[in-house]
Formats: structure tokens, C-alpha cells, sequence
């Protein structure tokens, strides 16, 4: 989450420049809002998470863009706030809105804020967020791989790299959601195998959480990959996927290993 956090924040910054801008021609600081450099800034951010995304898909090998379906989610959410936006919009300017003096409601302005927040919104959930979720994973991905390299004498290795809560810490929504826990496997044998695990997760008290089975994965020689269950939204994009959640954080694991040669 800290990626995530972080390159909404970065992409958030033209508009807040925008908005700080607006502010001091409210208060007659200055004469107009200044677009020309956070404009600039704004394409310049979208330019770099592009390269950042299309770096992921060469070494990674992540899909560019994301599912249909979430993609399909941003457009609803953008498209509902912006349309309850301008939907006041159009009540307050037909009703009251004539009577009232610009510094205090005016149209134009509303729809220019309305543009801002299509184009924000989108930017920030089609680009800041997948390439933030991009650099978890990865990260994710890295730290198996060093765990994994560290259990050599195992075939397959079953190492446990987060168990977190997806939501902004110390909020009261979050004490109540579950943890998402990530395993991964990887094959140490020099052929290609069907593997299947059974994962025991327990607290930090070691009280048993959780026990479950994964989906049979046929993994090459070397190769590491997320331990998917039945828990698991193989229909969304690899980066926004856990194996499976629980309800605390999973700070103990047992797990068994069963293979046998592809049919």
C-alpha cells in the first residue's frame, strides 16, 4: 500500500497546484489560476508511468493495461462523480444560481472543476494506482525469489511475503477488513511439475486461522508464482491478487506439498 500511497500523492500534485493557484485569485493574490506548469507537470507524470508500466510488461511480463472490468470501474466512478457534480450544477444555476454573484456560484467555473476531476480521477486511477500496485508486487516478487533462493534444499519452497490490510491504516473502516496474505511457490527441481499445496495459517499467538488448499499449478523448472486458491480473483490483474485473506495477520504458516509429473 505504501506504493500506491505514495504515486497518488506524486500524481495528485498538479492538482493541488491548480487549487493553491485557484485560491489565491479568490483572495486576489493573483490575477488568473496558473495551468501552463502544472499542465506540463500533469503530462509529464503520465509520461513517466507510462515508461514505468511498459518497463513492468518487459521484465515482468505484467499486462500494460487493466482488466476490462476494472478499467469499466474507473469510468463508472469518475462518471457518477461527475455527473452528480454537474447535475447540482444545473439545479443550483436554474433556481437560485440567477440570482446569486459569481464569486459565490458560478457555472463556468463549476464545469472547468468538473473537467479537473475527470481528468485527475482518470489519471490517478488508470495510471497512478496500477503503477504503484506494479511496484508492490514486484517488490513482492523479488522478496519471494530471495526467500525462495534461501530454501534451496526444499523442492518446493512456499514462502509467505505479505499479510496486510488493503485500506488506509488507523481508519475505522480498516480495523474491520481483512488481511490479504500473499504465498508464492517455486519449483527447485530441474523438470516441469504439477504442484498443490495446503496452507495452515496461524496468528501471531499461533492460533490456527485458516486452512486451505490451493489450485493445482503446473510450474517449470525455476519458476515462482503466486499460490492461488479458490479464494483467489483470477479475473482480476496479477498485481491486485492474494491467495487467499484471513482475519488477522498471519504471522505463523505450516504448509504440506504434493507433485507429481504433468498427465
Amino acid at each position: 500500500m505504501p506504493y500506491v500511497m505514495v504515486t497518488v500523492l506524486i500524481f495528485s500534485i498538479p492538482s493541488l497546484l491548480i487549487i493553491a493557484s485557484a485560491h489565491d485569485v479568490k483572495t486576489g493574490k493573483r490575477d488568473r489560476i496558473a495551468f501552463k506548469w502544472p499542465v506540463l507537470l500533469h503530462l509529464a507524470l503520465v509520461a513517466i508511468g507510462l515508461a514505468i508500466q511498459l518497463y513492468y510488461q518487459q521484465a515482468y511480463h505484467f499486462p500494460f493495461f487493466q482488466t476490462e472490468t476494472e478499467n469499466w470501474v474507473v469510468v463508472l466512478v469518475v462518471g457518477v462523480l461527475a455527473g452528480i457534480i454537474l447535475l447540482v450544477n444545473i439545479i443550483i444555476t436554474l433556481t437560485s444560481g440567477k440570482n446569486l454573484p459569481k464569486s459565490i456560484h458560478d457555472p463556468k467555473a463549476v464545469n472547468y472543476f468538473i473537467i479537473g476531476i475527470v481528468l485527475s480521477l482518470s489519471t490517478i486511477l488508470l495510471i497512478a494506482v496500477p503503477t504503484g500496485k506494479k511496484m508492490a508486487f514486484s517488490h513482492a516478487i523479488n522478496k519471494a525469489i530471495e526467500a525462495s533462493d534461501e530454501a534451496q534444499t526444499e523442492d518446493f519452497p512456499v514462502v509467505l511475503i505479505t499479510s496486510e490490510r488493503e485500506c488506509l491504516k488507523n481508519t475505522s473502516s480498516c480495523r474491520n477488513s481483512p488481511y490479504s496474505n500473499q504465498f508464492f511457490v517455486r519449483n527447485n527441481l530441474d523438470k516441469t511439475q504439477e504442484v498443490q499445496v495446503k496452507i495452515r495459517a496461524l496468528n501471531s499467538s499461533g492460533e490456527e486461522m485458516k486452512v486451505i488448499d490451493s489450485h493445482i499449478m503446473t510450474l517449470q523448472p525455476g519458476e515462482l508464482r503466486l499460490v492461488k486458491t479458490e479464494e483467489t480473483n483470477e479475473t482480476s490483474s496479477p498485481w491486485n491478487q492474494y491467495s487467499f485473506q484471513t482475519d488477522s495477520f498471519t504471522g505463523q504458516y505450516e504448509y504440506w506439498k504434493r507433485h507429481r509429473d504433468p498427465k
